[in-house]
């Protein structure tokens, strides 16, 4: 009898490749993410003025304008009450499990940070930045739309199947479009989402879905908004003293904002850690804060608002003072609040401090003779700092540029000036600036 050859099993097939998004759900998802993005940007525009509100006891006007119209014990209680009210409460989030960062998730290839974000807690961190901000802890806000969003996008992102090429991609997106949302500045979230939270290696494949996003998510804030800009900026016109005094005053914001930038990154290393003296921590943070108010309304809060009072500031030599104090207490302030343990993002802090020398360096030259423009200089300030706070100057350029409406002559200065301020790092204009933060 012959005996046959064993007949060996047939080969499993191979592996098909997991499938990519189709177009369609891609701009789903994008219009999606968009609308989202907007409509957090609208509730966290309306929480912080309902916290203010809260707060300091004044129902209208700006947050300085309240400070001013409340009592002095109630401008001194206010961050410190809130601040212990954020302080227990991030004490048990952080107790229980924490929250995953938008940064966690676009970098996790595996999507493994992305299935452990979720949404409760991402919205109820968000909401607590807002808290913080809102009851005048000096500590920036933009981490609360950009983190909720990021939530949402990956929730969108999930649901519709899209893959882990364009998933990151989107999350980043809408960090980005919240922040977008929340200032009125659509470039400059697009910017944002591109240099300072996309990969390196897919931010030139990010730009055109970062852009839609933002501009979705901004022309739904306008429902809240109106399309105003967030900052008003009056007459601004090129003169040649005021352009020559650009460079002079971009080297003294961004020197400055090169110690705050030491300062506060030794504040987050050293800070209190996560148990129970962050209520009491927070809270004399905002208590020194509180104090400080009674001399100086525009110190409370993220910023905004010292931004605006160096854009309209008068050249007379009163002025400075008030400037110059925002130039010392705001990064000491923000530094006090970050080592208590706060979480709260630099942007605002960061313009406000650069806006703030700017403008102090305008009145100085106009008391001196010199007819410069002090809404101009404190731009270019502003823009200064914040590239070298972030590390990020095409979005330090366009963001403030856009906060302000500035008149179109003012870009393209703001972009070389914050291009030199920054440094030579590799950025999205060749290989993108934010390698090492990547």
């Amino acid at each position: 009898m012959e005996s046959s050859a064993p007949v060996s099993p047939p080969a499993p097939p191979a592996p098909s490749p997991a499938p990519s998004s189709s177009p369609r759900r891609l701009v789903l998802a994008v219009v999606l993410t968009g609308a989202a993005a907007g409509l957090i940007g609208i509730a966290m525009a309306l929480l912080l003025e309902g916290f203010e509100t809260i707060f300091y006891g004044v129902g209208r006007g700006s947050l300085p304008e309240r400070v001013a119209a409340a009592p002095a014990w109630r401008r001194v209680a206010a961050p410190a009450l809130g601040g212990l009210v954020a302080g227990a409460l991030w004490w048990w989030e952080r107790a229980t499990g924490g929250v995953v960062g938008v940064e966690a998730v676009v970098a996790d290839a595996s999507g493994g940070r992305a299935r452990a974000m979720g949404v409760l807690r991402p919205f109820a961190d968000a909401a607590l930045q807002v808290l913080t901000v809102g009851s005048g802890n000096s500590v920036g806000r933009e981490g609360a739309p950009r983190l909720a969003a990021g939530a949402v996008a990956v929730r969108i992102a999930a649901r519709l199947g899209i893959d882990r090429t364009w998933a990151p991609l989107l999350v980043a997106s809408a960090a980005g479009a919240g922040l977008g949302a929340m200032y009125n500045a659509p470039l400059g979230g697009a910017a944002y989402a591109v240099e300072l939270v996309m990969v390196a290696g897919t931010r030139r494949r990010g730009i055109a879905m970062s852009v839609a996003v933002s501009c979705l998510a901004v022309a739904v804030s306008w429902l809240h908004s109106g399309g105003r800009p967030s900052l008003e900026m009056g007459a601004a016109p090129l003169t040649w003293p005021t352009a020559a005094a650009c460079l002079p005053v971009a080297a003294v914001a961004a020197g400055l904002g090169r110690l705050a930038r030491g300062g506060w990154a030794r504040a987050r290393r050293h800070r209190m850690p996560d148990g129970w003296g962050l209520p009491p921590a927070i809270g004399a943070a905002g208590l020194v804060t509180g104090a400080a108010s009674l001399w100086l309304a525009v110190l409370p809060g993220n910023g905004r608002d010292a931004f605006q009072a160096a854009l309209s500031s008068p050249a007379v030599p009163g002025a400075a003072a008030a400037l110059v104090g925002v130039v010392v207490l705001k990064p000491l302030l923000t530094g006090a609040t970050l080592g208590a343990g706060a979480t709260g993002g630099l942007l605002a802090p960061s313009f406000s401090l650069g806006a703030s020398a700017g403008a102090a360096v305008a009145v100085g030259l106009s008391v001196l003779g010199a007819p410069v423009s002090v809404a101009a200089l404190a731009l270019v300030g502003a823009g200064a700092a914040l590239a070298v706070t972030q590390r990020a100057p095409v979005f330090a350029a366009v963001f403030v540029w856009e906060l302000t409406r500035a008149p179109v002559w003012t870009l393209p200065v703001l972009l070389a000036v914050c291009l030199l301020a920054a440094g030579p790092r590799p950025s999205i204009i060749g290989r993108g600036l934010r390698r090492g933060r990547s």
